[in-house]
């Protein structure tokens, strides 16, 4: 296949892979979004050629996903802009307020922090930032007066505040740091910032697009106030509405409020995950936020799920980036790693700050080029978009057998991509390591499927995941009536699997068709129940089962 061609059946292959008469409308939705930001064919007729010859390849699409791939395709090419490429003319800016030291509240520990570093993120994508720290109600409005005065039409706007948020009649308002002058409910109409006001003033600049990002749930107790009778914790933000080209985004649900912690020590919980994917090159902003919620609800064990109003008209990208007929350059070092690689040997790639954006240039260079038999892609931050194309490497793949993505961050449908390629059955892969990466009993069960019809697959790693005794249950039902390749399955350190699983593991290993080892060490199983394995696997000779280290 020459070099001009792959880029075009790697495309059409991808779609197909992903619309198939199994997919939901969701499925489909994201489909689309991510075909028309991807779509590199250049005509129609093209199009058509390549998935003739491709249907030929890979007859078990029916009808229906072929027309749908058609469809989309075509729609891609008559619609390039439906993923927003903001205008040259108009400007990218942003109002960043963290307020941190209050003089009746309890101080708080990140949100300068916050409003501080979204400001250099925004700034490296050449946003115009305004940034203020520590305001007291008068300096508030003035800047937030100044900042709106200075929108124009078409601009893309960007509004952000940490700090005590509250509400009163059912408005929200932002918590200057001199908030002592607040001395009953009915003064945060004069002394704090309404945020429903500072909204509805910057839609009435016409701007192409704003986003309302309040990092304001904390908790917010006003045990000062005497002869108050109702809830004296004014905390948290009521539900507001999204006037039409804005998204309105809260950390948390509305009416909720959350504690002020970190998972970094430099930021708030949900400004973690906002920071990790704000200035993704060419990365639609609902799917940004997507996997931003996905991230926190995984981080909070799903006890905080953000707010969001989305009223965008399209999807715009707040780091949009023009790739036609440029070739992305992956870093010095990575590039190094490469050059050096024999053909069809390992490449070790772990570590190495890769994203979505350059998991494309490592298919090419290590997959096709180097033919590598071992790809190890560890700790780096590769999403459920970066496992997308690999799902389809693993299509043409006929050396790579061992691949190793542990830590990235793929979650279940990242898996469900993978699990979909494997299934065709056409991949030499061998060994898939899936360790670390928030996989679900959902996940599970895209797995499962994918071991009824692969027979190629022989190891399999899950350990230190969320899998349950459900997700163990999963296993065992497709390890002892359809799969007859997998030889090593590893479970270790899901700590939902207990000893509800006791009697499924047996049943397992006693029905077992190919299975050799299971490693289930470190799961939560009691000190009774790990004895009760132990002595029935004394008598099975050809099968280790790893229990806290101990292996029979």
């Amino acid at each position: 296949m020459r070099k001009d061609d792959y880029s075009q059946e790697y495309i059409i292959l991808e779609f197909a892979l992903i619309i198939q008469d199994d997919s939901s409308e969701d499925d489909e939705d994201e489909i689309k979004r991510y075909a028309k930001a991807k779509l590199v064919i250049s005509n129609e007729e093209s199009v058509l050629q390549w998935w003739k010859k491709w249907s030929i390849n890979y007859p078990t699409l029916d009808v229906l996903a072929g027309s749908l791939l058609i469809t989309y395709i075509l729609v891609g090419i008559m619609d390039r802009v439906s993923i927003v490429s903001l205008n040259v003319a108009s400007r990218k800016r942003a109002l960043l307020i963290g307020n941190k030291n209050y003089k009746r509240g309890k101080t708080l520990q990140y949100c300068t922090n916050n409003a501080q570093d979204l400001s250099v993120k925004l700034c490296a994508i050449h946003f115009q930032t305004t940034l203020g720290t520590d305001l007291n109600c008068d300096a508030m409005e003035a800047m937030i007066e100044t900042f709106i005065k200075e929108i124009c039409t078409g601009d893309l706007v960007f509004f952000f505040f940490s700090g005590y948020g509250a509400h009163w009649n059912d408005q929200n308002f932002l918590v200057p740091i001199d908030d002592n002058q607040i001395t009953e409910p009915s003064m945060f109409n004069y002394q704090a910032v309404n945020a429903q006001d500072i909204l509805k003033s910057i839609m009435n600049c016409s701007p192409s697009a704003a986003i309302f990002m309040l990092d304001a749930c904390r908790s917010y107790p006003m045990h000062h106030i005497t002869g108050w009778t109702g809830p004296l914790d004014f905390g948290g933000l009521v539900s507001m509405e999204a006037p039409k080209n804005s998204l309105v985004i809260f950390p948390c649900q509305a009416n909720k409020t959350i504690a002020d912690k970190s998972i970094d020590g430099q930021h708030s919980h949900f400004m973690t995950h906002v920071f990790e994917y704000i200035d993704q090159p060419n990365l639609p902003f609902n799917d940004a936020l997507a996997l931003i919620c996905d991230d926190v609800m995984n981080t909070s064990n799903n006890e905080q799920s953000p707010f969001q109003v989305n009223a965008l008209r399209k999807n715009l990208m707040l780091n949009s980036q023009n790739q036609s007929g440029i070739k992305h350059k992956l870093n010095l070092r990575v590039q190094q790693i490469l050059n050096d690689a024999q053909n069809e040997s390992m490449i070790d790639l772990g570590h190495q700050e890769l994203s979505d954006r350059d998991v494309g240039a490592i298919i090419q260079e290590a997959i096709i080029k180097k033919r590598c038999s071992k790809l190890w892609l560890p700790g780096n931050k590769i999403t459920l978009f970066g496992a997308a194309n690999l799902s389809i490497a693993l299509l043409h793949n006929t050396t790579l057998e061992r691949l190793y993505l542990y830590g990235n961050r793929l979650t279940d449908k990242g898996v469900k991509y993978l699990a979909k390629a494997l299934s065709m059955n056409n991949s030499a892969l061998k060994v898939l390591n899936l360790q670390e990466i928030g996989v679900t009993d959902i996940g599970v069960e895209y797995l499962s499927e994918m071991l009824q019809k692969n027979t190629k697959l022989t190891v399999l790693c899950l350990s230190k995941n969320d899998i349950s005794d459900i997700g163990l249950r999963i296993f065992a039902n497709c390890l002892k009536r359809y799969n007859n390749t997998l030889q090593c399955l590893d479970l270790s350190e899901n700590k939902r699997i207990t000893d509800m699983s006791l009697d499924v593991i047996q049943e397992m290993i006693e029905h077992k068709r190919s299975l050799n080892e299971l490693s289930i060490y470190d799961c939560n199983l009691s000190r009774m129940g790990k004895e009760r394995l132990k002595k029935f696997i004394r008598a099975k000779k050809n099968i280790n089962i790893f229990i806290n280290n101990w292996a029979e």
